[in-house]
């Protein structure tokens, strides 16, 4: 056996033995039998340890400890402003569904509103007979449920509360006709851009959110996450609607390191400052993160290596608080 049964006390000697600074022997234990051996180590390994698997010079079980706090800390973030701008999202989606196709099922995921071709791995066919399918089974949880057994329909805002955000994005993407331009210029009502732009761009803020929360939720390599560039959302659009200080441009373009970051976690940040369209809610958002940032246990130095793992901003502090007060009046 390759990776055979250690004890705490064995695992211990393992990590001294490769270079881990361990002071004080019942954190170390406390440490690997709550957060666990694979969390606390190998999940930061590839940023902490050399090829030969001992630790860089300086790293302490205490450091390693924190740093994973930290990362728990960001995830919870982000799991908490992707749930409402998920219900932002359906909100405005089901809004306009109701408002131009009513509020029996039938109507609203009718095949003629949606692009009846294949779209990547789904089409509207797939999708409507999983919805379908799950509509007349047992599994059924409300409030759809409550609307199923106590009403005659189940409006487009209800349904949407129970369906997968993912199921939602690609019905977005399949839509035809006004409803689909009423929702984008609700989304993004101070963009300029022509809507063949605004689509593409709403489409993939929308799944880099949900990406960065999935990965939060199912406890994935979430500080590693990054999406295909071609999958991104605009840069030239995140510019148009955010501007600096949130991001940088040197010669009228944005600079390489700013791009770089938009594969990344700061993609799906800046996604959801866009989506939450209001000051106060952009402020909200942007105070509590900047909250997390500066807490005591929070060195400098540790968020210069999140920052290096993540592609994030090293200068996120500085130009969240820049942004901060422009929202205020």
């Amino acid at each position: 056996m390759d990776k055979p049964f250690l004890s705490y006390d064995q695992q211990i000697q393992l990590l001294q033995k490769r270079g881990l600074i361990i002071k004080n022997q019942d954190f170390a234990h406390h440490a690997l039998s709550t957060l666990s051996y694979y969390d606390l180590i190998n999940r930061y390994k590839v940023y902490f340890m050399n090829p030969d698997d001992t630790f860089i010079d300086g790293i302490s079980i205490e450091y390693l400890y924190n740093f994973y706090l930290f990362d728990k800390e960001v995830q919870a973030f982000i799991m908490k402003y992707s749930v409402l701008i998920e219900s932002i999202f359906k909100t405005r989606f089901s809004y306009v569904l109701a408002k131009h196709y009513g509020v029996q099922v039938k109507d609203y995921l009718n095949k003629y509103h949606y692009k009846s071709s294949p779209k990547g791995s789904y089409s509207f066919i797939t999708i409507e007979s999983k919805i379908l399918k799950w509509l007349s089974s047992k599994n059924v949880k409300n409030p759809t449920k409550h609307y199923k057994e106590n009403h005659d329909h189940i409006p487009p805002w209800i349904l949407f509360k129970n369906i997968t955000l993912g199921n939602t994005i690609n019905l977005y993407d399949l839509l035809k006709d006004t409803p689909k331009y009423e929702l984008a210029d609700s989304i993004l009502s101070n963009s300029s851009f022509g809507y063949d732009a605004k689509f593409n761009f709403i489409l993939h803020a929308m799944n880099t959110v949900r990406r960065f929360r999935n990965a939060a939720a199912h406890n994935l390599n979430f500080t590693g996450l990054r999406i295909p560039r071609k999958y991104t959302p605009s840069p030239s659009i995140m510019y148009s609607l955010l501007g600096t200080p949130l991001l940088e441009k040197r010669n009228k373009k944005i600079t390489s390191v700013d791009k770089e970051s938009l594969l990344g976690l700061y993609s799906a940040m800046l996604s959801m400052i866009i989506f939450l369209d209001s000051a106060y809610l952009k402020s909200v958002f942007i105070e509590d993160f900047l909250l997390i940032l500066n807490k005591e246990n929070i060195r400098k130095e540790m968020y210069s290596k999140y920052a290096a793992i993540t592609n994030m901003p090293l200068t996120i502090n500085q130009r969240f608080t820049e942004f901060y007060r422009q929202l205020k009046p």
